[in-house]
């Protein structure tokens, strides 16, 4: 067994620390930006869009919307810090484990990648903010109005609801591109897959479940997409690597 010397050991914690540095330089400038330019715009725009007439937000307490800021903030820093987090992951798996032996991309083919990955991440975010969702808060509000009640939403839950949902979807585009990822660098095999094409439904319904408020609308809502894109990853995958 080779031995490892205090001055490995110091090496590696030393490049950790710097990427770590890296990762939280990112996440703190584009949380920053984002607080300053970009949270009330983000605010009242989705009350502008999604908010169902008739309906009203409120505030439930006094720091809820400098509250709100913060949060919207985040999610902007951890969006854009992922895919250096991504690229660290992969060298790690890369130079550590097996996994990845056989899998070379280089730095033109990783572009192409990442390209498609803001591009599905768009498409995702237009699908769900233009499409899904306007549906959703338009039937949700008519359920509250034939019960007889006056929907009075909290600003920090509906706006937390909404971008909750549009990174869902956004995540769920990026599943063709992850499909032909593993199918083509023989991580997985397609026919894998196929195999376990049920065993990803019920994880989707848990998912559906866990991330959203206790009632089966809307866990379907989030759960049936997620089915439907893996169908559908799975003839975009077979098409693209001939399969």
């Amino acid at each position: 067994m080779a031995e490892i010397s205090t001055s490995d050991v110091a090496e590696v914690l030393v490049a950790l620390r710097i990427k770590l540095v890296k990762i939280v330089l990112i996440l703190v400038a584009v949380w920053a930006i984002s607080f300053v330019f970009l949270s009330d715009f983000v605010i009242t725009k989705i009350i502008k869009d999604l908010l169902p007439e008739g309906a009203k937000v409120v505030y439930t307490s006094p720091l809820e919307g400098l509250i709100l800021k913060l949060k919207i903030s985040l999610d902007f820093g951890f969006l854009s810090v992922l895919p250096y987090v991504s690229y660290l992951v992969y060298k790690a798996l890369k130079n550590r484990t097996e996994l990845l032996k056989n899998v070379n991309i280089s730095k033109s083919v990783a572009f192409k990648y990442g390209i498609s990955a803001v591009i599905l991440f768009i498409l995702g975010l237009t699908y769900g903010y233009c499409l899904m969702l306007p549906l959703f808060m338009r039937f949700l509000y008519q359920i509250a109005v034939t019960q007889g009640a006056t929907p009075l939403y909290s600003i920090s839950d509906f706006i937390g609801f909404v971008v909750l949902m549009l990174i869902i979807f956004g995540l769920i585009f990026q599943m063709p591109l992850i499909m032909i990822l593993l199918v083509r660098y023989g991580i997985v095999k397609f026919d894998t897959l196929k195999y376990y094409r049920r065993h990803f439904y019920v994880l989707f319904f848990i998912i559906g479940a866990a991330i959203t408020p206790p009632d089966v609308f809307t866990q379907l809502m989030v759960a049936i997409p997620m089915l439907l894109f893996y169908e559908i990853s799975l003839v975009v995958t077979k098409i693209v690597v001939r399969v």
